[in-house]
């Protein structure tokens, strides 16, 4: 299966499991460099095209990941000429698709009848689709602050949903649970090495699409992308493809009252912090703190004037790299950022900042709008709940002031608190509440 044998960087224990943690000491694992073709050699189509690098499987799970495009931003002055890496062309629209082609892969080897995931979307959406091409039941433990488009994604591919905690951390001890219970495969970005493995060939392929690569600029998150683009230049300096790795810029987020803007970023514990900080002190880079009002602003700007809609969490890169050409600590044309989701998995961010900017909407005053947004909500039970809808809604007002609005619904008879039993209070319409949204909806076609 391996090309190098992973082993403990601590202990020296080799792991025959793909397993990040070493099961003697909980240090981390690491596949040594690998040496591959010559450059020349590779006829660059899809991930797999890279497979002298990659663990071999008799049936490997692919829908065509990999081989994304790069291009020059050209109308944007701030950081006009830098090099953007489009991951979120690859088939769920996130460079997660990398890791989980080769996770399913894993899965399918090992002859695993479910898989249990959990993530904070965009790898669990993967799981869900490479899991529907495998042909294997899917189980996907997510925390409940999660965006529904997310959610809605994950159950189109035929996943199980499991909404439990505000925290990925608890949403992984959930899925580890399970998993244990009744022997299912369990795919985590924290757990798995073939993670990395996988994601390693986004800088295999930069290596390829690129000359001279000074600089690149990844969103940090847990710390696992920023690990694997280390891990694919250290095979492609092997293989003498790079003469250099290049430098490392890790992008975070500052806490405020807008850092739930990208939940891929608003990391409690990043699990590869340490290893992070030594990666962009080995390759001589830094990492950057930004605000999520630019984070998004960016991501605005990049669809208006570029026309690629990407998620939050990717406009993070752009704030950074305008600093960096700013301060002349980077130059444009040695620079590639890594764009690494799709505007498609946050559409409800991006349409709850439209609705802030419009502040009345069809007709109505803001209090009314919310109010009717609120109630189309639980019509369609798309969200039944206080903290739900609130998320929902983009989280542009504070969770208190969604309570009070279902507290003045509930007063008027037009929703009550659902008989069904569940942990947490939900809400249901009352016959004059579906009379009051058939009235509110009249008006507003009429409007």
């Amino acid at each position: 299966m391996w090309k190098e044998q992973p082993t403990c960087i601590e202990c020296g224990k080799e792991i025959l499991e793909p397993s990040l943690r070493c099961p003697k000491c909980q240090n981390l694992t690491l596949v040594p460099p690998i040496q591959g073709s010559h450059s020349s050699e590779i006829n660059l189509q899809t991930m797999w095209s890279l497979s002298d690098f990659l663990p071999s499987y008799n049936k490997p799970i692919t829908l065509f990941e990999g081989n994304t495009p790069i291009v020059k931003v050209r109308n944007i002055k701030g950081y006009k000429d830098l090099s953007l890496k489009l991951e979120f062309r690859n088939p769920t629209g996130s460079f997660r698709d990398r890791a989980l082609s080769l996770i399913v892969s894993d899965a399918v080897q090992k002859k695993k009848k479910s898989i249990i995931g959990a993530s904070t979307g965009s790898f669990s959406i993967s799981l869900a689709a490479y899991s529907a091409k495998a042909g294997i039941d899917t189980t996907n433990v997510v925390p409940q602050n999660l965006e529904l488009t997310k959610i809605e994604q994950m159950k189109i591919f035929g996943s199980r949903v499991i909404e439990i905690g505000d925290s990925v951390d608890e949403a992984i001890s959930k899925a580890q649970e399970l998993a244990s219970k009744d022997d299912s495969y369990l795919a985590t970005p924290e757990t798995s090495l073939l993670t990395i493995e996988g994601q390693k060939t986004i800088s295999l392929e930069l290596a390829l699409q690129m000359k001279n690569i000074k600089s690149v600029i990844v969103p940090r998150g847990a710390g696992s992308l920023i690990y694997s683009i280390f891990r694919g230049f250290q095979d492609a300096q092997k293989s003498n493809w790079v003469e250099d790795v290049p430098a490392i810029f890790a992008v975070s987020l500052e806490k405020t009252k807008v850092s739930h803007l990208a939940e891929s970023l608003e990391i409690k514990k990043p699990f590869l912090l340490n290893e992070v900080k030594d990666i962009l002190n080995k390759t001589k880079g830094q990492e950057i703190e930004i605000k999520g009002d630019e984070m998004i602003t960016a991501a605005m700007d990049l669809a208006k004037y570029e026309g690629l809609f990407i998620e939050p969490a990717s406009g993070s890169v752009l704030v950074a790299a305008e600093e960096l050409l700013r301060n002349e600590t980077i130059t444009p044309e040695s620079s590639v950022a890594i764009l690494t989701g799709s505007g498609f998995n946050a559409l409800n961010i991006y349409a709850a900042q439209m609705r802030d900017k419009k502040k009345v909407v069809w007709g109505l005053s803001e209090s009314s709008t919310t109010k009717f947004e609120i109630l189309n909500l639980i019509a369609e039970e798309k969200a039944v709940y206080g903290y739900s809808i609130w998320v929902s809604l983009g989280k542009t007002q504070s969770l208190q002031s969604i309570y009070q609005h279902l507290n003045e619904l509930q007063k008027k008879g037009i929703i009550i608190i659902s008989k069904r039993k569940t942990k947490r209070k939900e809400f249901e319409m009352t016959k004059k509440g579906y009379e009051t949204i058939e009235k509110m909806r009249n008006l507003i076609d009429f409007i």
